[in-house]
């Protein structure tokens, strides 16, 4: 086989072809890892806004069982005129409370007379009735509470559902309905 001698300016084509290649090569890697910093320096962004907008989350939820308690506490209605007074300083303190507590997202809520949801409510019992439409919301324990629009406590409710009783009942009567069609 015969070989062919190469020139310079052949060479130099082929070398000038090589590292045209070969930056490109560099460009596109250089374009790919600034992109892959920008996502991550996006990332971060959001993490630390998430580590921001949820850090006071444990403070607060140190904080539920004090509310609850001053809510207890200004329910009591056997108080003599002695302890008026008292009764009226602590309303005051606990609605500052809440003012600042609801100033830095923490918001309580309700969800008596709605359908039991199980993402905003816990289902401490339930009660047989035949006065509220099935999984409705009867009574509430606890209420809930939302930190940036957040369950983080959910309300602990008493939920409805139907009366054994009247359900046999109703069984019973359409058995006879049926029959006398039937008949």
């Amino acid at each position: 086989m015969i070989r062919l001698k190469k020139g310079p300016v052949t060479q130099l084509k082929e070398d000038f072809e090589k590292l045209k290649n070969e930056s490109k090569t560099h460009y596109e890697n250089y374009l790919r890892a600034l992109a892959d910093f920008e996502n991550f320096r996006r990332r971060k962004e959001r993490e630390i806004e998430d580590f921001r907008m949820f850090a006071n989350e444990n403070l607060l939820n140190e904080i539920i069982p004090v509310l609850e308690n001053f809510d207890r506490a200004l329910t009591v209605k056997d108080v003599d005129e002695k302890c008026e007074s008292i009764k009226k300083g602590v309303d005051i303190a606990y609605r500052q409370l809440k003012s600042v507590l609801e100033k830095f997202g923490l918001k309580e809520f309700s969800c008596v007379g709605q359908e039991f949801d199980p993402k905003t409510c816990e289902a401490i019992s339930f009660i047989e009735t035949n006065d509220k439409p099935k999984n409705t919301v009867v009574d509430e324990l606890s209420k809930g509470y939302l930190y940036q629009n957040r369950v983080i406590r959910p309300a602990r409710v008493i939920v409805a559902k139907p009366s054994l009783q009247h359900t046999d009942n109703q069984q019973e009567k359409s058995i006879s309905n049926e029959q006398e069609k039937g008949a």
